[in-house]
């Protein structure tokens, strides 16, 4: 493993403290700048017998870069909206900023503001709003009908409100949450208030918005509304909008990530595409950039989350290593995803979804490489590596066996890398994950694929996507009815405290330590045996 050895690996350190020690001491960026520079010049006047004098004063200022890039990120600007936020009507004017999500009869999509008018007069306004359109009570369908698009100006009359602070501890925090968006303020309106003023201009996220209000009306004509959401979510992370039963078997039984934007749908997509196109001899330097072009077409149309993002840097830079004749090295690819992030947005550090996803694909990178190996000799002990077995049933029930047994090692590993976090912000652990992500794992991949060829065909000649749906509307009642059956038992998951960030510390330093214990053990065993192989 010997991550002190990545250089990447204690600049991530260096620079997730900088971040931490902003965030907790809560004081002024200019402030903290002698903190700061007091940790740079003691790392330089350390003693070489505990390391490098160049090499700790890069660490102690990547610790600068860290602490003041999160402090003037935490600080409200002067003009934000926010300070207008007294509870009072007020007609706001701005750019709609995000894509509209459905929550029940009402959406809710981020604002960019451009003017303000009170009751007192019209004043220009800077920032970002969380609007909230409720529909009409005599029409609930009028959100399926309306809203704005992403892109349009609009103006609303509605109330403007601060965020609540939290009141009760270790509940989500509403307003924190938003702050980590750099969003201070929300404003709630009905729908027949709010009036768009100017259509939006074409651009590429304006593109992307279309093509997904596109894809989720196709998806509504051709499936059921239970099927057609449950799709949505695989493809597109949008799982607001599934009945609360269904989001809380998915919850229960381990399997919410299948419907967040994250690093497994980015997998299936680029499996399916790139598996097409070596079917069509697509030359292999052209079908590494088509998939990085698709791979972030893809980010552009769910959204930017963390786990998107990183999935995309991640799965661009190892196609791109491919393409400069370098050898991968997946830590590196983890750590320079995860800097990216958090020099974008320091705050996405404290985001639920952030550690979960890179938590899950560290221990995937380190843990299954060790597994892995043991679990193929243990399926197929009297064929070699690369030697098929005799016989079309013998290969078809090796793959099957393999391709199980992968699934249930992913989950296995992904639960013993993420079951910490899972339970500080959830309060809960599922005990059929590894049963229901191995049951899942492949229904997913056909339904994914099933789905696309729906969509598509559906878009040509809508009577020819009716038909192409029938095998998605088999595979999404089969994977509904494997959730909700694993899902609703009392015994599918267990309620439980959540442990204290100390505990959270030393788990992962004991998985850690007990990781460079087995590689190491792994190496000393390979280098015993290279004399008496040669």
């Amino acid at each position: 493993m010997n991550l002190h050895h990545r250089p990447l690996f204690p600049f991530a350190i260096a620079y997730i403290a900088g971040i931490v020690c902003a965030s907790e001491w809560r004081i002024h960026p200019f402030a903290g700048v002698g903190i700061a520079a007091g940790v740079f010049l003691a790392g330089c006047a350390l003693s070489a017998k505990v390391g490098s004098r160049p090499v700790l004063g890069v660490l102690g200022a990547v610790f600068v870069l860290g602490f003041i890039r999160t402090a003037v990120y935490r600080q409200i600007p002067l003009g934000d909206i926010s300070r207008y936020a007294e509870g009072k009507l007020v007609y706001l004017t701005g750019d709609v900023a995000s894509d509209p999500e459905p929550l029940g009869d009402a959406i809710r999509f981020v604002i960019r503001s451009n003017r303000l008018r009170t009751y007192t007069g019209e004043y220009p306004a800077s920032g970002r709003v969380m609007v909230t359109l409720y529909a009409p009570r005599y029409e609930s369908k009028a959100v399926r009908r309306g809203g704005p698009f992403y892109g349009e100006t609009v103006r609303i009359h509605g109330r403007l409100r601060t965020p609540s602070p939290q009141t009760n501890p270790g509940f989500f925090n509403y307003s924190e949450y938003l702050a980590h968006k750099r969003v201070y303020c929300t404003l709630s309106a009905g729908m027949e208030q709010a009036k768009v003023l100017r259509p939006a201009q074409c651009s590429l996220k304006w593109a992307a918005s279309r093509f997904k209000a596109h894809l989720t009306a196709k998806a509504l004509e051709l499936f059921r509304p239970v099927y057609a959401r449950l799709l949505l979510g695989i493809l597109l992370g949008n799982y607001a909008s599934l009945p609360l039963d269904v989001q809380a078997a998915f919850m229960r039984s381990g399997t919410m990530h299948l419907l967040a934007a994250s690093g497994y749908n980015c997998g299936v997509i680029i499996g399916i595409f790139g598996y097409l196109m070596r079917r069509l001899t697509t030359p292999r330097a052209a079908m590494h950039w088509l998939l990085i072009a698709l791979l972030w077409g893809f980010t552009l149309i769910a959204g930017p989350g963390p786990s998107i993002v990183r999935a995309a840097v991640m799965v661009s830079a190892f196609l791109a290593a491919y393409l400069l004749w370098r050898a991968p090295d997946m830590v590196n690819i983890v750590l320079f995803a995860g800097l990216l992030i958090l020099g974008a947005n320091p705050l996405s550090l404290y985001d639920a979804g952030f550690q979960l996803s890179f938590a899950a694909v560290l221990g995937i990178v380190l843990i299954l490489p060790l597994i892995e190996p043991k679990a193929r000799e243990w399926l197929a002990p009297t064929w070699k590596r690369g030697e098929k077995p005799p016989g079309r049933i013998a290969r078809w029930t090796l793959w099957a066996a393999r391709n199980i047994v992968a699934a249930v090692l992913l989950s296995i590993v992904a639960a013993a890398a993420t079951w910490p976090i899972a339970a500080y912000y959830f309060n809960y652990v599922s005990s059929v994950c590894i049963i229901a992500n191995a049951f899942t794992a492949v229904l997913v991949l056909f339904l994914t694929a099933a789905g696309i060829a729906a969509l598509f065909l559906g878009s040509i000649w809508s009577a020819l996507g009716h038909i192409a749906a029938l095998p998605g509307t088999a595979l999404a009642g089969t994977m509904l009815g494997v959730v909700t059956e694993l899902g609703s038992h009392p015994w599918s998951s267990f309620s439980i405290r959540s442990p204290s960030p100390v505990f959270i510390a030393l788990y992962y330093l004991v998985l850690l330590g007990v990781l460079e214990y087995a590689y190491r053990h792994r190496q000393a065993a390979r280098a015993q045996r290279a004399p008496g192989d040669s």
